[in-house]
């Protein structure tokens, strides 16, 4: 079967190839953020295990023969666990052609001087850190992490991309829209917006119904009714499985094995197509869909007017109590 986006039918129930790729070269991550699934799993989910090469290689070649245009190299992981991470983008960044781009999505944490020179030289087009707090009690009470390690990670990389000139990667700052952090946003816009740095705020959501995390995941959440992951994303799993979902945590839907499979064959199956037109006529008891909330929208707290300027690397005042650890 033809897999140009030109043979697509319903982009919901019938969609072309996948948009975008992402992809899981390390199991486990090295935080332990309040709404996040991690170590919380009932699945026993052994951190460090790296993907094979050559199935790496493999799952990048067919989303290239593919058209996908965004390539994620993370899933449910702390991608810098992977010391071989700078050398998979590389793979990916040496071969696309915008639009097409190759992201990473990081707590920081493990942004070590060696982490942050292979990245700069690895073509990385965008790269997201998570900062979940600008507290040092709340950050830690949050990820179990040390804030000013991961500042001090985040100012090194400005320093070095500065002397280098380099464009890339574009980084941007995250934090979830959470109770404990809700009131700190106003303040971390402007934090940032003082660094060049764009802050992104993400809604809470709860992560398929986790079970592990129901005390956490609060606020307004509703049906993810629109949900587009099904006819959008690919989820690669460190050992090449399948699954249906970034929020599949627990690895229910596992939709096939591209040690075994190819990826056209996974995404065009009965299955998939299935899951398609349950999720779009909203059928979907049995699915980890069922349990799926979202808030409606983050709390912004965004001044239009204030776009993020260059200025002196972390040149505002250091947040109050901060760490020395």
């Amino acid at each position: 079967m033809d897999d140009s986006p030109g043979n697509a039918g319903d982009p919901l129930t019938d969609p072309g190839p996948p948009d975008h790729l992402l992809i899981q070269t390390v199991t486990g991550c090295n935080g332990r953020c309040r709404f996040c699934p991690n170590s919380k799993t009932r699945r026993s989910i052994p951190t460090g295990r790296r993907m094979a090469g050559e199935l790496f290689r493999t799952v990048i070649d067919q989303c290239l023969e593919l058209g996908v245009r965004r390539f994620s190299v993370y899933l449910m992981n702390e991608p810098m666990l992977d010391p071989e991470l700078p050398q998979r983008i590389a793979y990916i960044a040496a071969r696309i052609r915008k639009p097409q781009y190759v992201k990473v999505i990081s707590n920081g944490s493990l942004l070590t001087e060696r982490m942050a020179r292979g990245l700069l030289d690895s073509g990385l087009d965008k790269l997201k850190l998570s900062v979940q707090s600008l507290d040092p009690h709340t950050y830690r009470e949050v990820t179990g992490l040390p804030l000013a390690r991961t500042l001090r990670n985040i100012a090194r990389l400005m320093e070095l991309k500065a002397a280098a000139g380099a464009k890339r990667p574009r980084l941007e700052v995250a934090m979830v829209d959470s109770e404990l952090a809700r009131a700190e946003l106003p303040a971390a816009h402007r934090f940032w917006q003082a660094q060049g740095v764009r802050l992104s705020v993400q809604p809470m959501e709860n992560r398929a119904g986790h079970a592990a995390i129901r005390q956490s995941a609060t606020g307004n959440l509703e049906r993810f009714t629109g949900c587009r992951r099904l006819s959008e994303q690919l989820g690669v799993l460190q050992d090449g499985r399948v699954v249906q979902c970034c929020a599949d945590w627990e690895q229910q839907g596992v939709m096939g094995d591209l040690t075994r499979q190819r990826i056209s064959d996974v995404w065009r199956a009965p299955r998939y197509g299935e899951f398609r037109r349950r999720l779009a006529a909203w059928d979907v008891a049995g699915m980890i869909c069922a349990g799926c909330r979202i808030a409606a929208a983050a709390t912004e707290h965004d001044d239009p007017e204030q776009q993020p300027q260059p200025g002196p690397l972390f040149a505002s005042p250091s947040p109050a109590g901060e760490e020395t650890a």
